[in-house]
């Protein structure tokens, strides 16, 4: 997940912390923690987890890069050539853009995985 997603709440029952009542405010904003308190002192302890995350490129945007810069390139090749007999500028830009779009997108995939792999 990313810092963007929302991250489902623990489940209360994980915590063993009652769920709070509207309008009253949490037991630990009531009554402010000290510093030599101890566990025991505490019966509703707030539990910790340690979690690992894995920081993965967003492939998505890697290949709609590849796409954009195809689309670019398709753009300029066909407002600097002649096109063949028959065939117009637009058309032109048409195979162009399909035919460097897929490139484009395979190669933004390749580079999304090679960054993932260097991590």
């Amino acid at each position: 997940m990313s810092d963007a997603e929302p991250r489902p709440a623990p489940a209360d029952e994980a915590l063993d912390v009652p769920p709070p009542v509207r309008g009253e405010e949490p037991a630990s904003a009531a009554e402010p923690e000290t510093v030599g308190e101890t566990a025991d002192a505490d019966p509703e302890g707030t539990a910790f987890v340690q979690v690992t995350r894995r920081r993965a490129p967003r492939y998505r945007a890697f290949v709609l890069t590849g796409i954009g810069l195809a689309v670019l390139v398709a753009l300029v090749a066909a407002l600097v050539s002649n096109p063949a007999d028959g065939y117009s500028q637009r058309q032109l830009f048409g195979f162009l853009l399909v035919s460097l779009g897929v490139v484009g997108a395979i190669l933004g995939g390749l580079v999304a995985v090679l960054v993932e792999r260097r991590r």
